[in-house]
């Protein structure tokens, strides 16, 4: 919403307005409002700064007129509705450029995976900020048909949509919250696989963001990588995951019924989509069949639910357990070759052994055990040299 009043300040100004309004929106925002660290906040206000610089440059030199000289009414609106398109692309072009580059430095990560996550695919959520613009261009031409009424009746609106925003921005992050205590509830009843639901969705972020997928796709992958064992929350799987030896045939059919009383649960819930629904109950699936629910072969198998899979054995593979120590990189690696094509998508596979992403995902365990946030298994839980055998029909290490 800042954007409206930024692009109607120089339809009303010109090149020199928005640079004035942002640095000092901006730098009151930050100090009293958002409050965020120093070099945060100095970053943000020169970013749009420079940004609506930029931007104000290429106004002026695209031919564009602020109202005071006939920019706008009387029949001069044509004069800057070219010039303004222009204004509008290059300066949020560059403001999603900036911060792309600023996030990417702050946190290790390459340029290319954090613009394809601002910007989206194709450069949608561009579009989607220019699509505001039309409104700004309303609001400059309204204060100068009406002046002060003129800029009373656009703004009651705009607030109006911002109070909306804001509703439904804490509706979603409430949301998020929620979804995280109880997935945190879960793995208390697994005491072997504490954080290991939060690594799996990071693990699936990277493998995902390397994909030319849509960020709605990225996001249900995800949110479905997060709650792929949300099944166990169900008190009938406390005590076989507590248990530290084999399993009979018996308590072996109940474990592997969590996926279905995932689905019952997120489908109850009713604010799930399909896709994350399917990639939950299929995340056991093998590429061969032998999998289950429903033994789905290769192309049957939804790609969440083939995420997941590879994701969930990597993340086994790469933490301590009570009956081994965490494996090495070139173990993992030999283990995700040798079930390539039976266990694991082939695509997946040479995509993680071909990129760094094994390497971070040890280093994120390893940050998580130095840390102390990540307790692979109980105190009282026995050290036994006799690996029990896994919760799953295949014979590569997974996860929960």
């Amino acid at each position: 919403m800042t954007f409206i009043p930024l692009l109607a300040c120089v339809l009303l100004f010109g090149s020199a307005g928005p640079v004035l309004f942002v640095g000092l929106t901006g730098a009151v925002g930050e100090i009293f409002f958002r409050k965020k660290e120093a070099l945060r906040s100095a970053f943000n206000v020169a970013q749009y700064v420079l940004a609506s610089a930029v931007a104000g440059i290429v106004f002026d030199a695209s031919g564009g007129v602020p109202s005071a000289a006939g920019g706008l009414g009387d029949g001069g609106v044509g004069l800057s509705l070219g010039p303004f398109v222009a204004f509008t692309l290059v300066m949020l072009s560059l403001n999603h450029s900036l911060v792309a580059g600023a996030i990417a430095l702050s946190q290790g990560v390459s340029y290319r995976s954090v613009w394809h996550k601002t910007v989206g695919k194709s450069g949608v959520n561009v579009f989607y900020d220019f699509l505001l613009s039309p409104i700004a261009f309303v609001l400059a031409y309204l204060v100068v048909e009406l002046g002060i009424r003129g800029l009373f009746l656009a703004i009651f609106p705009l607030l109006a949509v911002r109070r909306a925003y804001q509703t439904s921005w804490r509706l979603q992050q409430a949301n998020r919250d929620l979804l995280t205590a109880l997935v945190k509830a879960i793995e208390t009843r697994d005491p072997y696989t504490s954080g290991h639901s939060r690594r799996v969705q990071m693990l699936a972020s990277r493998i995902v963001r390397q994909m030319a997928l849509s960020e709605k796709r990225i996001e249900a992958i995800e949110q479905a990588a997060l709650l792929h064992d949300v099944g166990k929350i169900d008190a009938v799987y406390t005590e076989i995951l507590k248990k530290p030896s084999q399993l009979s045939p018996e308590e072996r059919e109940v474990i592997e019924s969590h996926v279905t009383k995932g689905v019952e649960l997120l489908t109850s819930l009713s604010s799930f989509p399909k896709e994350v629904i399917e990639a939950v109950r299929h995340h056991h699936e093998r590429e061969d069949g032998k999998g289950y629910p429903d033994g789905l072969h290769s192309q049957q198998i939804p790609l969440g639910a083939k995420v997941i899979m590879i994701c969930d054995a990597i993340d086994a593979m790469l933490s301590d357990r009570p009956y081994r120590k965490a494996l090495p990189l070139e173990a993992v690696r030999e283990q995700l070759d040798i079930f390539s094509g039976k266990q694991f998508d082939p695509d997946l596979v040479r995509l993680v052994v071909s990129s760094t992403i094994l390497e971070d995902h040890q280093q994120e365990v390893a940050r998580e055990v130095a840390a102390g946030s990540d307790e692979p298994y109980p105190a009282e839980a026995p050290a036994s040299s006799e690996r029990p055998t896994p919760l799953h029909l295949s014979p590569a290490p997974q996860g929960g």
